[in-house]
């Protein structure tokens, strides 16, 4: 699905009659579903020109219900024409709030969050201000998979300089969240998001223990075998490519032994023979 784009010439205030109208909950409903899907596009670029509580209150009414009505291959495409958009400087990060606080799909969460960690305009003695503001909006999401999506971008960055941003964060997940974030699929494996799950585990309720360690276990293979410590350009400086410089690399070998340690500790805690089997055998820390 395209969405054109806003014209140059237009005024700055283009589309506040359609931002009157849809503030009535029956115009919105009148909307067709087909037209849900652009509408949103040109509101969200609006919002992220304007940056107005009216237009951002009018564009959450309208994603609640895109999100319920619209196929996931829909706002699929129509969140990849907004980070298309926000990468490209057509609008600024404010155009991805709805789907970080409306959206029902993790992945699609995770990928407008990463778009706002990295393109977020930020002063040079501040690179970390994206990644900064996406963590604070975990603390008012209410949604779980907005929840799960907002770590999952978080760690998909693998900038180790985000390991205070994610400290604890786990507390902020209900299992609702939990579930959904740990089977997100990975296109790296990141120190970071290891010494995170191990920080978790430590920590960790019953409850999602085993889905913690399932994770960990799966995060060699998601790496072929590397973990590497990550360092990116931040904010990104355009959207021809993000540019990661890999400041360390171990093999799933090279970890065996420092996480041997750390998987007796928590076996000895959780006090089940085997229950980190599974992670000791992917490591090869049996």
């Amino acid at each position: 699905m395209k969405h054109s784009r806003t014209g140059r010439s237009l005024p700055a205030d283009y589309l506040q009659p359609l931002v009157r109208a849809l503030s009535d909950p029956a115009e919105l409903q009148r909307i067709r579903v087909g037209e849900l899907a652009p509408v949103a596009f040109q509101l969200a670029l609006y919002l992220g020109v304007r940056q107005d509580r009216e237009t951002a209150a009018v564009l959450a009414s309208v994603y609640e219900r895109l999100a319920r009505d619209v196929t996931g291959e829909a706002r699929s495409h129509l969140v990849g024409d907004l980070v298309h958009a926000v990468a490209g400087g057509a609008t600024s990060v404010l155009a991805l709030l709805p789907v970080l606080q409306r959206e029902t799909d993790p992945d699609l969460v995770r990928r407008a969050g990463l778009a706002f960690a990295l393109h977020m305009a930020a002063p040079a003695d501040d690179p970390l201000a994206g990644p900064r503001a996406l963590r604070a909006l975990l603390d008012h999401a209410e949604h779980d998979a907005a929840r799960a999506g907002i770590v999952g971008a978080l760690l998909a960055l693998g900038d180790q300089r985000l390991a205070p941003l994610l400290a604890g964060a786990w507390h902020a997940l209900p299992p609702g969240a939990a579930a959904p974030l740990l089977a997100l699929p990975r296109a790296l494996a990141s120190r970071l998001e290891l010494d995170w799950l191990l920080g978790w585990l430590e920590d960790a309720e019953p409850a999602t223990f085993a889905a913690i360690a399932d994770s960990l276990a799966r995060l060699p293979a998601d790496g072929g075998g590397r973990v590497l410590e990550l360092e990116r350009e931040l904010p990104a400086r355009s959207d021809a490519g993000e540019a990661l410089t890999v400041t360390r690399e171990w093999t799933a070998h090279e970890l065996t032994l420092e996480l041997g340690e750390r998987l007796a500790s928590l076996e000895r805690r959780a006090g089940t023979p085997g229950a980190l089997a599974s992670v000791r055998a992917a490591w090869g820390a049996a």
